[in-house]
């Protein structure tokens, strides 16, 4: 674009330098002399400034100039992995203080690493191609220097970048790492973290056993006695998307109802807190109740209807879709035909909080969900960041607790059931 502006100058300029030639020769012969060396300048000064190359300012800094412009933390600025916040943080042993960074307790931090540790020594990032976001099996052969990265500070490093939104600088400072390996580990970790989760029971998304769906049902009659057969609540969760000059995606991730950019995520919560179902980096031009629709949601919501009677709790923004297996939230409580209608739709109302809750046991567990997604990056980095946040989201839902949804509709199964149920 800079060079075609430079041709089109270079052009116009020409053009006034051949014009001013013509207007000399019409002059008197005195003052030819002057008027044709005059338009030879312009000619001349016009060719030389456009046919130079323009020199890259970081060219024209010294080597202290360019430094002090480097956004980068070397070696010499950070402490050694062994050394780190995060190590001491480790020898620590507070359960507050792993859980305000990672957001899991010690209990929690083993169980994970000892389906993390595995995978991680098996493994390694450094391909030669895409290092983190390709890896490879270690071939077992002699020579080589250790590993100064472990397996707990990896595992740390994805679930601290979870916490916390922003720059790497500040995990860099943490876990003694510089700029690119703190960002291969990270593509790493979240790749053998998701590869681990997803075979684990407690962290699977998975809609529950018939036994299950019905112990579901009378979890949620019992706090709302009008409803009969509600067995789980579902809302869409908008995530911010970076805006793009593309016009393509710039039109698939508009969204008219937030007027901004954003991925549309769908997802599912049963009485217990536990995530059941999932749809997510959906273009935020699709409304929810469509993505419901063509993400066979509705269609798994009408099978666990047909078996068991089960039926799903939406907002009223689901209204394009009448099914038999959803009840929607009313905007007018007292739009009612009998008494018992408007106790369902008050019920309803009341129960549709629940899915919030559950969008905030996401968003507060794990701010990182928060962050603007880059319209640059790899659609599989952003595929493999949110599967890995779903099922990070029923893990610690076992593990560690601290779950409203959970806390309103079973405080008995909670870590800190005798305390809440001694104060209810």
């Amino acid at each position: 674009m800079t060079e075609l502006m430079d041709l089109l100058l270079l052009q116009e300029l020409l053009l006034l330098a051949g014009g001013e030639c013509a207007n000399d020769r019409k002059r008197k012969a005195g003052d030819d002399g002057d008027e044709t060396s005059r338009s030879f300048f312009t000619f001349a000064a016009a060719t030389l400034v456009l046919t130079n190359k323009r020199t890259p300012f970081r060219d024209c800094l010294d080597a202290h100039g360019r430094l002090r412009r480097s956004r980068k933390l070397p070696r010499c600025a950070v402490v050694e992995p062994r050394h780190s916040p995060w190590q001491r943080l480790c020898d620590s042993g507070h359960d507050g203080a792993l859980v305000t960074v990672t957001g899991h307790d010690f209990a929690a931090f083993r169980e994970l690493l000892l389906l993390f540790a595995p995978l991680f020594n098996m493994h390694s990032p450094w391909t030669g191609y895409n290092d983190g976001a390709t890896y490879k099996l270690v071939q077992k052969k002699r020579g080589g220097r250790p590993r100064k990265t472990t397996a707990a500070s990896c595992l740390g490093l994805v679930l601290a970048w979870c916490r916390f939104t922003g720059s790497e600088f500040i995990l860099q400072g943490w876990f003694g790492f510089t700029g690119t390996p703190v960002n291969v580990w990270l593509r790493f970790g979240r790749r053998m973290l998701l590869k681990a989760l997803s075979r684990n029971a407690k962290a699977q998304v998975r809609m529950p056993s018939e036994e299950k769906t019905q112990q579901c049902k009378a979890l949620m009659q019992r706090k709302h006695p009008a409803l009969k057969n509600i067995c789980c609540v579902a809302d869409g969760l908008k995530l911010p998307f970076q805006s793009t000059f593309d016009d393509d995606v710039q039109g698939q991730f508009y969204n008219g109802w937030t007027h901004g950019h954003c991925t549309t995520n769908l997802l599912v919560f049963g009485p217990d807190g536990r995530m059941i179902l999932c749809i997510i980096n959906a273009p935020g031009s699709v409304h929810d109740s469509t993505l419901a629709d063509w993400g066979g949601t509705c269609d798994k919501l009408e099978s666990v209807h047909n078996a068991n009677g089960g039926i799903c709790c939406l907002d009223s923004a689901f209204q394009a879709i009448d099914a038999d297996c959803l009840i929607k939230s009313s905007n007018d409580e007292h739009g009612a035909d009998t008494p018992e209608q408007l106790c369902v739709n008050v019920e309803a109302t009341k129960l549709r909080q629940a899915a919030e809750w559950g969008m905030r046991a996401m968003q507060g567990s794990f701010p990182r969900t928060k962050e603007t997604l880059r319209h640059d990056e790899n659609p599989s980095e952003r595929q493999v960041h949110l599967k890995l946040l779903c099922l990070l989201c029923n893990f610690r839902l076992e593990t560690v607790g601290l779950n409203q949804i959970r806390n309103v509709y079973v405080p008995e199964w909670g870590k800190d059931a005798d305390f809440i149920i001694s104060n209810s």
